[in-house]
């Protein structure tokens, strides 16, 4: 007899293979509940990312096509009509990119219809909203604008400051820190800061006479 199959407990001519299938059918004959139990859980759990996956497709569809509707209104000058879409799609399918992408538009529009509370309310969905690229940075900036239009200026630095540290705006930091040194005006230590912040960045060739001659400006104040 082979010293391996007396190890493993295998009699004498019996294949290996063929004595595992037998314990295997043994063992589903003994736990064929719990087996079952789990195959099901399997399935389910199966079934249900397969469900998920598919409401999540069907999701991004009809807000794409909702998006792109209010598009092309929005091109054609159909702001109100394009608005219809863009709440519509960022109402029920705030969860997707198209859904935070539309509420920013929703924002941007009631903003140039000077309805600034309309504004504030979709930029907020839109800074809270499914990321979308630079959509979450575009939308903290829009939100500054209508606080500044309300005549809240601390409002508008707070949402500035998050943009500013938001990765999605890294492309806009310079107009930022600019706009950021205009509204603290007033607070010569926040505006001086902004300003040498400006100066000193090599990306910010645009801004740094600007800063320079605010910055000379805010310690004549002094």
């Amino acid at each position: 007899m082979d010293t391996n199959q007396k190890k493993s407990g295998i009699p004498e001519g019996i294949d290996p293979l063929v004595d595992g299938v037998v314990r295997f059918r043994a063992f589903i004959s003994k736990n064929g509940g719990t087996v079952a139990a789990f195959l099901v859980a399997v399935l389910v759990a199966a079934g249900g990312v397969l469900v998920y996956n598919l409401l999540r497709e069907s999701q991004i569809r009809k807000a794409q096509e909702l998006f792109g509707v209010g598009i092309l209104d929005y091109n054609a000058d159909r702001f109100d009509t394009a608005l219809e879409s863009f709440t519509q799609a960022a109402g029920k399918y705030k969860g997707t990119p198209q859904g935070t992408m539309s509420a920013f538009m929703a924002g941007s529009i009631y903003l140039q219809q000077n309805n600034v509370d309309q504004a504030v309310t979709w930029f907020e969905t839109a800074v809270g909203g499914a990321e979308s690229g630079f959509v979450k940075g575009q939308a903290l900036e829009g939100l500054a604008a209508a606080y500044e239009e309300k005549g809240d200026n601390a409002a508008a630095i707070r949402s500035l400051e998050k943009a500013l540290r938001d990765k999605s705006a890294a492309h806009r930091r310079s107009a930022i820190r600019w706009k950021l040194a205009l509204l603290n005006k007033d607070n010569a230590a926040a505006a001086s800061r902004y300003c040498k912040e400006l100066i000193a960045d090599t990306l910010a060739a645009q801004y740094r006479q600007k800063a320079e001659n605010l910055l000379a400006s805010v310690n004549a104040a002094k």
